[in-house]
């Protein structure tokens, strides 16, 4: 997403392609790295580590004066251990639910899951604090930076996961966060770089050796970019985003 953002502001020309990382050709030209693979075209340099990758676009972002590493520890302490907090209820939770037909209400989890459950909401509840006092389109300004690139992603996992796989679905009450998370789908570089619900779900099932049907493999991409009509009603009341209609 980072990548993209660069993009966004004209920093970088993007093409992305996905590729088939069985076939013969990617392992003779690759030598049987897996994506994420940057190539640089202009001056012929392909990046094939993650370390690699991050590294270019520090460099491009430095280069082009670009403020997307900028550090926030306040930001930085919010939302740190979000996503392993959230990846710790997920695995406790479908352990719990294994063998139901629907997911399990939260108020009905033993103690020791719901205390997962408690820290992932406690967190989200600091993040919607933060931005309510900061009152900025992203966490450190109206310009984003790496924190936006690494936290919006996870916010839009934990909703789509925690609504098809927890009965779970992030507090409505948290109206600073969904405005984010409206930013969000607001925001060239989250669009380009987010993949289909269907590739989400399906990379979450296989990490939890959940059995996915044919059914699922077989539907059309969608991609959730909305949020509850309720909630962007009291955004729009808290005249957080007045450009917003609600139907």
């Amino acid at each position: 997403m980072e990548l993209y953002a660069l993009y966004e502001i004209g920093v970088a020309r993007v093409e992305v392609k996905t590729v088939n990382v069985n076939s013969e050709a990617f392992k003779k030209n690759f030598l049987g790295a897996q994506p994420p693979i940057m190539i640089e075209e202009e001056k012929e340099l392909t990046y094939t580590d993650n370390r690699e990758i991050e590294g270019r676009i520090f460099h491009l972002a430095k280069e082009f004066n670009v403020p997307l590493f900028e550090k926030d520890p306040s930001a930085e302490k919010r939302i740190e251990n979000l996503y392993r907090n959230f990846k710790l209820f997920l695995r406790a939770k479908v352990e719990f639910d294994k063998g139901k037909k629907e997911p399990s209400r939260v108020e009905d989890l033993p103690a020791q899951i719901k205390v997962h459950y408690n820290r992932v909401c406690e967190q989200l509840s600091n993040i919607d604090q933060l931005l309510s006092e900061r009152k900025t389109r992203y966490l450190l300004g109206n310009s984003m930076t790496e924190y936006d690139c690494e936290l919006m992603p996870r916010l839009h996992h934990i909703r789509i996961i925690g609504l098809s796989l927890l009965g779970f679905d992030i507090p409505h009450n948290f109206t600073h966060l969904w405005n984010y998370i409206l930013t969000a789908y607001r925001t060239a570089a989250f669009i380009e770089s987010c993949p289909a619900d269907q590739d989400i779900i399906h990379h979450y099932k296989e990490q939890l050796n959940l059995f996915t049907n044919q059914r699922e493999t077989l539907q059309s991409p969608t991609k959730t970019h909305t949020i509850p009509e309720k909630v962007l009603s009291d955004i729009r009341v808290k005249g957080l985003a007045p450009d917003v209609n609600v139907h």
